[in-house]
């Protein structure tokens, strides 16, 4: 009889040895407060049973509140989970059912598969299944495309509703959001007369010339709140008010619709739906003539500075984003600049950044940029981390390892859990009496508040103030650039960077933060530029810095 040489593959034995990285992802479609309860509910249940099982290492539990599960794009938690998956940190995620994971049947199976190519295996509870089943993609296809049904019935049971009450000529005015009206004690739409005042001032403004962002400046100056939080008025929420022609007492419903279940972009002037107009619906605060008035002279105004008024050419004009698109921060306004071309067709060609609040009027005091110069600096700090990648990683992680929220965490977590000790310590001494009974009660209660403050803290230093993954990012990013490069376009500098902050036209920080981090200033300056450059023959100097938040 022959002797039979089995081969070991030594690197799969060593990996199937080590415990498996496991995590969970919850989600809850509303902010309620019984949905927040239900995730907290689920974070602590699936930090135990991970926890609870020798074989696995807990590697936290990633959680989306809010957000539907018809599409993932606006799923930030998810999206997370999967890059660290592809990262080599996660070998298996449990979730509770595959409506909760997606209910976009594409959607599903293409995170599976991407998921699959690295090795990581999703396990839906409810359906009992795991993705490296082989008959994963037919019964995924069937549950997922039940749940995506499901979705689309409700949806239309709704839709068909809302278009019933349009026809009959019914409206649903949210009084509390819309500025000038409130309900009286039997649900009648009524006039609030403070904030009416409001609204006829800003149509007043308006029609005497004011911008959007200066009837802003002078509602501000005034200490005028807007209706919902108690926040300042900005331009969108002025053109809203200047727009909406329920302010004359009349109303066009069905303005607006989406084509598809899960589709969060509306279509503001859809025309595949028929739209009806009611009048007289409830008490006027603007005339008709003066609201015709508001429309005719934004007509004119859209000529002037948008030099079309064809809703496609407009369209079009929107998709051509920019690469600098929600990249410079203003500290003033706090909007975004945006990237201008000053005289495309001619020799004198300039590319310039600008604060939006200055689109068309200057209302903020921060100066525009040169999009060149930009350019430049950004490549120099870049191609200075790509020259000394080692030292840069190495003081990234020691600034990230002691940054104040991380530090913070860790003290709360050893500060609540000698709290949990002496919990334990006092109910153990309790009597059996029935006052003991009460205080035993209280006990436990306090006990299951520290032990979910603790299982969210250990949970964020495994999710969003991961140290780990960043570095472990932030060194696959430059791991593809060994020479400098020459052109911004070559490296994906937002993956780097968060956003930058433009100080004053010659001082710029770019920022590396937390997701969802909390400081507003900075921890640490990682590298420093000064860089001279030429404006009407006079030398000025910029001044730059790499900052961690």
């Amino acid at each position: 009889m022959s002797n039979v040489v089995e081969i070991l593959n030594l690197e799969r034995h060593e990996r199937l040895q080590q415990k498996r990285k496991v995590c969970a992802y919850a989600r809850v479609s509303t902010n309620k407060e019984i949905q927040e309860t239900s995730l907290a509910l689920q974070i602590q249940t699936y930090t135990k049973m991970i926890n609870k099982n020798a074989e696995w290492n807990f590697v936290g539990v990633y959680s989306d509140q809010g957000k539907s599960g018809t599409n993932i794009k606006y799923r930030n938690q998810l999206n997370l989970m999967v890059t660290l998956a592809k990262a080599g940190n996660i070998d298996m995620i449990i979730t509770k059912s595959i409506s909760r994971f997606a209910r976009n049947t594409i959607d599903c199976l293409s995170i599976i598969q991407e998921l699959k190519e690295y090795n990581t295996e999703v396990w839906f509870e409810k359906e009992n299944i795991s993705s490296f089943d082989p008959k994963i993609e037919f019964v995924i296809s069937v549950l997922a495309g039940m749940a995506e049904e499901e979705a689309r019935i409700i949806s239309e049971n709704v839709k068909w509703g809302v278009r019933k009450r349009f026809q009959q000529g019914q409206i649903h005015l949210v009084t509390s959001q819309v500025l000038g009206y409130q309900r009286d004690k039997d649900n009648n739409i009524i006039i609030d007369d403070a904030e009416a005042i409001i609204v006829r001032k800003i149509y007043e403004l308006y029609l005497k010339g004011y911008s959007y962002n200066s009837i802003c400046t002078y509602l501000t100056k005034k200490g005028l709140k807007t209706k919902l939080k108690g926040v300042n008025y900005n331009s969108t929420g002025i053109r809203n008010i200047l727009i909406n022609e329920k302010y004359t007492g009349n109303a066009l419903l069905q303005k607006s619709a989406r084509r598809a279940v899960g589709n969060k972009n509306q279509m503001k002037e859809q025309n595949f739906l028929p739209k009806y107009y009611v009048k007289n619906t409830h008490p006027a605060i603007i005339s008709e003539d003066k609201w015709n008035k508001v429309q005719d002279l934004r007509k004119q105004k859209g000529i002037r500075y948008n030099h079309t008024l064809d809703k496609k050419t407009l369209r079009n004009q929107k998709k051509n984003v920019s690469i600098y698109n929600n990249f410079i921060k203003c500290p003033r306004c706090g909007k975004n600049y945006q990237l201008r071309i000053n005289h495309p067709n001619e020799k004198y060609r300039t590319r310039m950044f600008y604060c939006s609040s200055n689109r068309i009027r200057k209302t903020c005091k921060s100066e525009s940029l040169f999009a060149d110069t930009f350019d430049e600096i950004l490549m120099e700090h870049i191609n200075m981390i790509i020259k000394k990648k080692g030292d840069f990683l190495n003081e990234l992680k020691t600034t990230l390892e002691n940054h104040p929220e991380i530090l913070k965490m860790k003290n709360e977590i050893i500060r609540l859990e000698n709290e949990l000790l002496q919990n334990r310590n006092k109910l153990a001494l309790l009597d059996k009496d029935e006052f003991s009974k009460t205080v035993h009660n209280q006990l436990l209660h306090h006990k299951l508040s520290i032990s979910n403050q603790i299982v969210q803290y250990k949970n964020m230093l495994l999710t969003t103030h991961n140290v780990d993954f960043i570095i472990q990012k932030t060194k696959a990013i430059l791991r593809g650039f060994k020479n400098p490069i020459s052109t911004i376009e070559e490296f994906p500098f937002k993956e780097l960077f968060n956003y930058v902050i433009v100080r004053e036209r010659d001082n710029l920080e770019f920022v590396i933060r937390f997701e969802n981090g909390q400081l507003d200033k900075p921890v640490h300056k990682l590298n420093y530029i000064s860089k001279e450059y030429l404006i009407r023959k006079t030398i000025h100097t910029a001044e730059s810095e790499v900052c961690v938040y």
